[in-house]
């Protein structure tokens, strides 16, 4: 409850009650606060009260309102650098933002021709094509799908990877070290399915990323990514050595 007694308006004392909790990451980016009669009874104070300190909020850019959903602690942009010890799961984690993928599908198929070179394989040789999404918070930000020969993850679930991630799966199926990456990225307009997925206006320009990844000589991956661009900037560094063995490896897996 706020107190009428201080020197200070309520509506002042309310903002600093909200920056306290945006700033110390009680509530996190991306996350929804409670609801303008919950933040009346939590705090005392009219709903008028609470409409221009949340409007105020907005207008700073700490808050943002979705129609149909409420309101929601602003996303800040990211910049995602690509070095040896760089886990973005553990850096969002230290930012106190909420990330995780949710998996679309978890698939095996016959090797795509353009793959068949880089990866070594033959015309019928079998790959796993693993579908999924970024989450921060509620809202999805990369669409990803990864191919990996078959050989590399034989006997791998959709449980271990889920629980795992991807580099240190092939590590324990194969003993497979994810060492390097060959990455392409560039601006595109993304296609009206994925934009669907990822919540984006159809033909909205997003990242779009190619990304070889190698173990010694050997490649033994190929990932296409869609990247919501407001949310994501990228560095790159060339060599990008996996801690194969760790559950948040390179390139956020």
């Amino acid at each position: 409850m706020l107190d009428d007694t201080l020197p200070v308006t309520l509506q002042y004392q309310l903002r600093m009650k909200l920056m306290e909790k945006i700033e110390g990451k009680i509530w996190s980016p991306g996350t929804q606060i409670p609801s303008e009669r919950e933040l009346c009874n939590e705090y005392g104070v009219s709903r008028m009260t609470v409409r221009e300190v949340l409007k105020e909020l907005v207008q700073d850019g700490y808050l943002v309102r979705k129609q149909g959903k409420g309101t929601f602690v602003t996303m800040r942009e990211f910049k995602h650098e690509l070095t040896s010890s760089y886990s973005l799961s553990e850096e969002l984690e230290r930012e106190g933002v909420n990330s995780d993928f949710k998996m679309i599908s978890f698939d095996t198929c016959v090797a795509p021709e353009f793959l068949q070179e880089k990866l070594g394989l033959g015309g019928m040789d079998i790959v796993y094509m693993i579908t999924r999404l970024r989450y921060i918070g509620d809202e999805p930000v990369s669409w990803e799908r990864v191919y990996v020969p078959y050989g590399l993850m034989t006997g791998a679930t959709i449980e271990q990877l889920d629980a795992e991630g991807l580099y240190a799966t092939i590590y324990h199926c194969s003993g497979i070290v994810a060492e390097e990456a060959e990455v392409d990225v560039g601006a595109i307009n993304c296609s009206a399915e994925i934009a669907t997925i990822l919540q984006i206006k159809k033909y909205s320009a997003v990242l779009h990323s190619l990304r070889w990844t190698l173990s010694g000589k050997r490649y033994i991956d190929f990932c296409e990514m869609y990247i919501v661009s407001d949310k994501y900037k990228y560095k790159y560094q060339q060599k990008l050595r996996q801690r194969a063995t760790s559950k948040r490896g390179f390139f956020s897996t």
